[in-house]
């Protein structure tokens, strides 16, 4: 530790971005503040405290998580739900803008607030928030209790997401400190323990302050010192900071998986991670970046099909990942006793020096400044990082300029100690976790793993010579048929119009084709391209269904009929151009990206994908064969419909709200394979792509408007109008399903997952799709006061909207809810409550005020100057659903609009308390009333049910 200190003091730190203010309050309270303008008028707030579950005694288990849930319960200065309130009033919304994490050794809340820089009476308001976090939490005696309800399901629904958990975890601290505890820990866990964990770790000297957006840095630290400096310094002499260690040996977990087509297997070796708070630690790590992918090339080169990774795990330690698949055992250790062989050769060998000079200069590019419009959270991460584990990254120039001079040094050498560092870990322990496709014979033994390590040195590799990347990645030029120079002319265009509120400009060509471009100046050099028109499978008549519907798939094998897929594909990836053709049941699409100054060989590019494809004949013909041998075979998707409820669920909910063409519910017949034609599906192909009539082509990003104008005007303009286009009705309602109820079973012994759905249709406006957001809203709300807040039977309600304007005109609301199972009934009768509730009595204007005002800011921070991707989606999003460019230009006009009569009234139309869908997995409380109600599909039935 002397030493690392010794080290660190010769060599100063990575420095911040500049305009950084980082300092420390008498207290030991640490604070960093950082002004930025992206997103406009908002300001990221974090506390970030030290601590985490690993803090906790044998007794406290489960209370950091426990206390995080409190802070929102209580505090000095806002009582009850005083604050989560406040906040809402401000327009922002708990779980989006207002949150908070546990982990096993940091706990962060995070607020996001709307305020500029002259916003002061807020900023003071939200770091007084902040300092009762740190000090003022009231653990109201009664809301403990009942947050516990709110935590078990919590618990209940709660997935790690990794099948070898228990093994990466090893035998420290960590594994036995969940940050959620156990469903026994938070039982038994009282209110006088978690003030006993709070009095004893909330203390300055572990917390630090976080301030970064429309701040004045001035203004900003006397507000810090003004709230924490009379924090109280606490004793901490018993705060330490864990390792992530393991047993040693050969540690190894296995899983059986049938739905996998291969086995798999990871081979990890545990090895201290490096902490870059210097340049010096900060170029050893981007060295093991370097060396992992030299590794992984040298693999693939040799024909070794075997993964390489090295990332930080937890805590001290990285995984070095050696990972296989194979059919069987036999198969996976011939790849490992390669891919290890080859290891030791490099270990022992090293580089070549043209190898190592290719490899480094190509790394050195990707190491690049942070744009200048990074996101305000994004800073807040990186600070987050910074206090946690001392982690720093470059921000300047300079850093940038004097870590490349230094990579540039490294030598073969230097490679070849870290690896052998890294093998060298082995010795104390390796972890080895392995799915099997298959149940294998015998499980694995430390023996056989044993003896695959030995037997690598006796190998015989193929003999290596490194041709160097000018060989083997020859600069290709562009095709001829991508370059003809495009010829302008103003007859082309129809009308022009500039919308100055969204800086969108609407050019209309005389075929029919409208251009939509917004400039997002973003520094990236790049845009993004949305080409989309009506017409989709879900259009075909029955007997075309299956003849068509893996079109676009097909189409997309080939490159053009210009130029091969092979070489195109190699000129679009030499060049960053990016291009994929889709097809869905009422839209045909192609999303690209480009470099703006490839914007030509780009357009033209997709001008030649529509209309003359590349036809891959023998692959088409393979592939029909492969499935017509396999016909009558149970295939992976099929196996995970039938093991995974979900699924089941999702399928089941996507057939009654109208999302699957009538034609795609019958079942798919050997015949239908038989059919399939090449040459049919192309002319399909081409009727929807050549036809301009109705189409719409979205441009965003880092492009002046009047250049692209010149270039992409006279490429689409060549479209023409044809009489075999296809021309697809407006509107297409599919037919709705409005009483369903229907369970799945689940592997959950005491949860039960509830899934509320209210499907219908509607006249496709902005002031409709505003309208359904708003209710979508309210319930949420309300779902979260009553069964979250007054009775703790869920933890996390969520209301989605999903709408479809065109040609559909269809919506559904989607609750969804995981709950006890004892709880089930009672959470139906709420839930029927609520709707009813909503349907009789309108809220009130200051709620529906909160409301507007989330959604005016929430629009304002996602749809930025630079915001290249979400003004694509959004503006490609919007025409798909039958709304206007106008009525977007007003959206402000258009929300206040909208009264607490119009959302009351669209409860009444909209849900309806009695006949809906629910759907589940799980046991539900009513399987045992009337199993005859369990599948009821619509209201004759219910009725006729009811009777009975």
């Amino acid at each position: 530790m002397i030493a690392v200190s010794l080290l660190r003091a010769a060599s100063p730190p990575v420095d911040f971005l500049p305009g950084t203010v980082e300092g420390f309050l008498p207290n030991g309270l640490h604070y960093l503040v950082l002004p930025n303008s992206e997103p406009v008028h908002n300001v990221e707030l974090r506390l970030v405290m030290r601590v985490g579950s690993v803090q906790e005694n044998e007794s406290q288990k489960g209370a950091a998580h426990f206390l995080e849930h409190m802070a929102f319960a209580g505090t000095r200065h806002f009582p009850g739900r005083s604050m989560v309130e406040f906040l809402e009033a401000q327009g922002m919304k708990y779980g989006r803008d207002i949150n908070a994490v546990t982990g096993y050794d940091r706990t962060v809340f995070m607020l996001s607030a709307p305020m500029g820089r002259e916003d002061t009476l807020l900023l003071d308001r939200t770091l007084l928030m902040l300092r009762d976090w740190l000090d003022g939490i009231t653990f109201d005696e009664d809301r403990t209790r009942r947050e516990r309800g709110v935590i078990l399901e919590e618990l209940r629904g709660y997935d790690v997401g990794d099948d070898f958990y228990v093994l990466k975890m090893g035998n420290s601290r960590f594994s036995q400190r969940m940050p959620l505890g156990t469903a026994e820990d938070i039982r038994s866990i009282e209110r006088e323990t978690l003030q006993e964990y709070y009095e004893k770790w909330y203390a300055p000297q572990l917390a630090a302050v976080i301030l970064v957006g429309a701040v004045d840095t001035t203004q900003a630290v006397q507000l810090i010192r003004k709230h924490f400096s009379d924090v109280p310094v606490k004793d901490i002499s018993a705060f330490r900071t864990y390792p992530l260690t393991y047993e040693p040996g050969i540690r190894i977990q296995e899983h059986i998986d049938t739905l996998l087509s291969k086995s798999e297997m990871e081979l990890i070796i545990p090895h201290p991670a490096t902490v870059t708070h210097t340049l010096e630690e900060l170029v050893r790590k981007e060295r093991g970046g370097l060396l992992v992918r030299m590794l992984a090339r040298r693999l693939r080169q040799q024909g070794i099909d075997c993964q390489v990774t090295d990332d930080w795990y937890l805590a001290d330690r990285n995984h070095f990942v050696l990972s296989a698949r194979g059919e069987n055992r036999t198969d996976l250790r011939t790849t490992l006793l390669y891919a290890l062989a080859e290891l030791e050769r490099i270990r022992r060998e090293g580089f070549q020096d043209d190898e190592l000079r290719d490899a480094c200069d190509a790394y050195l590019q990707r190491l690049t400044l942070p744009d200048s419009d990074r996101r305000s959270a994004e800073w807040c991460d990186d600070f987050t990082d910074y206090i946690l584990s001392g982690d720093r990254y470059v921000h300047t120039a300079a850093d940038l300029a004097r870590l490349q001079q230094q990579m540039r040094q490294t030598t073969s050498g230097d490679l070849q100690t870290m690896l052998s560092g890294w093998l060298a870990g082995r010795d104390t322990t390796l972890l080895v976790a392995c799915r099997n496709h298959l149940v294998p014979e015998a499980p694995l033994t430390a023996a056989w793993m044993e003896q695959l390590w030995q037997d690598k040195d006796t190998v015989q590799l193929a003999s290596y010579r490194y041709h160097g990347a000018a060989d083997s990645e020859k600069i290709l030029p562009a095709p001829a048929c991508l370059l003809r120079p495009p010829r302008f002319s103003p007859s082309d265009i129809k009308s022009e119009k500039y919308y100055s509120g969204l800086g969108v400009t609407e050019i209309v060509l005389t075929n029919g084709l409208k251009l939509l471009l917004r400039p997002t100046p973003d520094h990236s050099g790049r845009m993004l391209v949305n080409l989309f028109s009506r017409g989709g499978v879900g259009d075909l008549p029955a007997e075309d269904y299956y003849r068509y519907e893996g079109t676009a798939g097909y189409m997309e094998m080939g490159g053009i009929a210009k130029v091969n897929a092979d070489t195109l594909s190699e000129f679009m990836l030499q060049n960053e151009l990016s291009m994929n053709v889709s097809i869905s049941n009422s839209w045909h699409d192609i999303l690209a990206s480009a470099p703006v100054s490839e914007a030509l060989p780009l357009f033209q590019l997709m001008y030649e994908k529509m209309h003359a494809p590349e036809l891959c004949r023998e692959d088409f013909e393979e592939i029909k064969k492969g499935e017509l041998e396999d016909w009558n075979q149970e295939t992976i998707l099929q196996r995970q419909m039938q093991q995974a409820p979900d699924r089941q669920l999702t399928n089941r909910l996507n057939m009654l709200v109208g999302n699957v063409p009538p034609a795609a519910r019958a079942k798919r017949r050997r015949e239908h394979l038989e059919q399939l034609n090449l040459d049919s599906m192309a002319a399909y192909y081409r009727r929807l792509f050549t036809d301009p009539e109705g189409m719409t082509l979205v441009l965003t990003g880092d492009f002046s408007t009047e250049a692209i104008k010149q270039i992409a005007v006279p490429v689409f303009a060549r479209m023409r109008r044809s009489a075999e286009s296809m021309r697809p009705t407006a509107v297409r309602r599919p037919t709705l399903v409005q009483q369903h109820r229907e369970g799945f079973a689940g592997e959950h012994e005491t949860q039960t997952v509830l899934e509320y759905v209210f499907p219908g249709f509607y006249e496709p406006s902005l002031r409709s799709s505003l309208t359904l957001k708003l209710v979508r809203d309210v319930l949420q709300a309300r779902v979260l006061d009553i069964l979250r807040e007054r009775e703790h039977i869920v933890y996390s309600p969520y209301v989605s909207l999903f709408y479809n304007g065109s040609p559909e005109q269809t919506y559904y609301l989607n609750l969804s809810l995981s709950v006890d199972q004892a709880n089930t009934a009672r959470t139906d009768t709420l839930v029927r409550q609520i709707i009813r509730s909503l349907q009789k009595e309108p809220i009130t204007e200051q709620e529906l005020e909160q409301l507007k005002r989330s959604f005016r800011i929430n629009k304002m921070q996602v749809l930025t100057q630079s915001a290249s991707t979400e003004w694509r989606n959004t503006l490609s999003n919007l025409l798909k659903n039958g709304e206007s460019l106008e009525d977007f230009e007003h959206y402000d006009d258009i929300l206040e609009q909208i009264g607490v009569e119009d959302i009351r009234r669209a409860f009444e139309v909209c849900l309806d308390a009695d006949h809906h869908i629910l759907l589940y997995i799980g046991e539900h409380q009513f399987d045992k009333r009337n199993s005859c109600t369990k599948t009821v599909k619509n209201k004759k039935d219910h009725e006729e049910n009811k009777e009975k």
